[in-house]
């Protein structure tokens, strides 16, 4: 969707893609509908006229009735068709737009989705795109209809006498001007509404997150107030939007109903000076409320379609977000399973680099060990090794291929993560160790989860591997969920293998045998591994030292811990001392 400057209307219209024809149709129809609205009227209007001059018979009064009979039959079938065709295509194309905004998301660099943050994300997908299906099959409708009516009236009116039509016609015309500048101020101010409406939303979702460890550290009740102060900017922005807007949408009405004092003057000058008849006053004063009235909803719809503008802005500012490329088709494909880094540079904030100048190479079927104090760029290394980050300089290989010249499945089939921090799914305990593996057997799920030492408390649990586990696994324990993570890596059964933290949530009693089963799933795989306990690492072939983003030294366990002086080696005894620490 472009972000380019355009009307709401051409918005809405773009985002119906296929469905656009339907929607015509709906509009259509209740255009019919609101025309057919002024039949009755127009049949009441000839026939109070040939009353008046003693030409109504039995069969033209007949007829009359038999016309507005048909003509409400019609308005009613217009209308339920028109409400039948825009209700099931609006929420078929906003469902759709729902889906392919999420594929769009799905194809961002993780960078970008943690940029907009989960609220934001959360209310384009929901809210912004309900209040484009609300309008669509709802507002839009209203504001045809309310559009229609006074057209269709003002053109019989014409009929009728075409000096007092046009008068009537000035009266709505003068009122333009005040739309416009309504209009001008509601939609910025719609704008800045959904804005502070995504990030209340997002504050409440980190707020449900993180209550458990907010009533750990007593911190409820600030962190409500956190909460609170989104409200509180959101309230200020309603409030703001009232203040603003209300006395110019008054306005705005109050000039369409000016018409009708100024009907009735221009009525009583044209009585009195014998231009207007007795019954064409009273035809146009009584007709022309049916005129000025459907254009206050006119003007409420109009205010609706700048709510929908403000959503569609901000649907377009996610579709606006670049997708990471990836090859359509293979063009290469890596001869080995090697990892290397050439004079990569990095920043989440370009300004502010990551890691600068790192290179080296992780030799396929051996392990590259990364440690180094917090912050120094380590985990960093494995979102760009994933392309969960692309680097803003230098290159990143797989088996002499550039990562940005792989197909997204040759990537994802060759790379597995065991992040630090583990996600599971709301689903059952299998289907999240299959998860990178959808058609394995359940004796390959169970295999993987005997070598992660996860069978014995998956088989404890009431449904064994049917087991349904909430919202990130919190029924689980850390240590629980950090083996069926390892479950799923060992199921993938991928050649490259990034282990962030793998032990970091484990206790003493299972370490071990985890340790065991990690060794399997790195036999024979390039393995790119962070951790802060060095003992899981000395056997590495290689270990890189980082400190504020550069590589400071390099080498194996043993060559590392033979210089004294360097980072590694006092890290060796940081980590001995700490492991004599004992309570007193």
């Amino acid at each position: 969707m472009n972000t380019a400057a355009v009307s709401p209307l051409k918005a809405l219209w773009s985002v119906f893609g296929e469905r656009r024809r339907p929607l015509v149709l709906a509009v259509v129809l209740r255009a019919l509908a609101a025309a057919a609205m002024g039949v009755p009227v127009a049949v009441i209007v000839w026939s109070v006229e040939a009353i008046r001059t003693g030409t109504l018979d039995e069969s033209g009064a007949v007829g009359a009735g038999a016309v507005v009979v048909v003509a409400v039959s019609l308005q009613y079938a217009l209308w339920f068709g028109a409400n039948h065709l825009a209700w099931v295509n609006t929420f078929q194309a906003v469902g759709e737009g729902r889906i392919n905004a999420l594929r769009h998301v799905e194809k961002l660099p993780v960078g970008a989705v943690a940029g907009k943050g989960s609220g934001d994300i959360s209310a384009v997908l929901g809210a912004d795109h309900e209040q484009v299906a609300i309008y669509a099959h709802q507002g839009l409708m209203n504001l045809v209809g309310g559009a229609a009516l006074p057209i269709a009236t003002l053109i019989g009116l014409a009929v009728i006498d075409p000096l007092m039509a046009a008068v009537v016609a000035v009266s709505i015309v003068v009122a333009a001007p005040v739309f416009l500048l309504v209009n001008r101020a509601f939609v910025q101010q719609s704008l800045q509404r959904a804005d502070t409406l995504a990030e209340a939303n997002g504050r409440i979702v980190e707020y449900v997150q993180g209550i458990a460890t907010a009533r750990s550290y007593h911190q409820v009740g600030p962190k409500l107030l956190w909460y609170r102060e989104a409200v509180a900017r959101m309230r200020a922005v309603n409030d703001a939007l009232a203040v603003k807007i209300t006395p110019l949408a008054y306005v705005s009405i109050g000039v369409v109903f000016l018409g009708v004092p100024l009907v009735i003057a221009v009525c009583g000058y044209g009585l009195l000076d014998g231009q207007v008849d007795a019954f064409t006053a009273v035809v146009f004063l009584v007709v022309v409320l049916r005129v000025y009235t459907p254009l206050v909803s006119v003007a409420v719809e109009a205010e609706g379609l700048r709510l929908t503008d403000a959503a569609l802005q901000r649907i377009a500012r996610l579709h606006s977000l670049a997708p990471q490329a990836f090859r359509d088709r293979e063009i290469a494909r890596p001869l080995e399973h090697d990892l290397e880094f050439q004079a990569v540079r990095f920043g989440y904030d370009p300004e502010r680099p990551v890691l600068s100048d790192v290179s080296f190479t992780a030799s396929a079927g051996t392990t590259t060990a990364l440690v180094g104090p917090s912050g120094a760029g380590k985990s960093t290394l494995l979102s760009l090794a994933s392309r969960f980050y692309d680097p803003d300089r230098g290159t990143v290989r797989l088996g002499g291929v550039v990562l940005n010249d792989l197909t997204q499945d040759q990537l994802f089939d060759a790379v597995t993560i065991v992040f630090q921090d583990v996600y599971l799914f709301q689903g059952s305990i299998r289907d999240n160790i299959a998860l990178g593996r959808p058609e394995a057997t359940a004796a390959d799920i169970e295999r993987a989860a005997r070598a992660a030492r996860c069978h014995t408390f998956i088989t404890a649990l009431p449904d064994g591997y049917e087991t349904r586990i909430g919202e990130g696994g919190l029924t689980l324990s850390g240590g629980e969920r950090q083996r069926l993570s390892i479950a799923r890596a060992i199921l993938k059964d991928a050649p490259v293998v990034l282990l962030d933290e793998p032990t970091s949530a484990l206790d003493p009693v299972n370490e071990r045998a985890i340790q065991e089963a990690l060794g399997e799933l790195m036999r024979n795989r390039t393995v790119l591994v962070v951790a802060h306990r060095l003992s899981t690492i000395r056997h590495a072939e290689q270990i890189l030292v980082l400190r504020e983003g550069r590589i400071t030294q390099r080498g194996t366990h043993d060559q590392l811990i033979t210089r004294p002086d360097g980072l590694y080696a006092r890290m060796w005894k940081d980590r001995e001392r700490a492991a004599n620490w004992r309570i007193r």
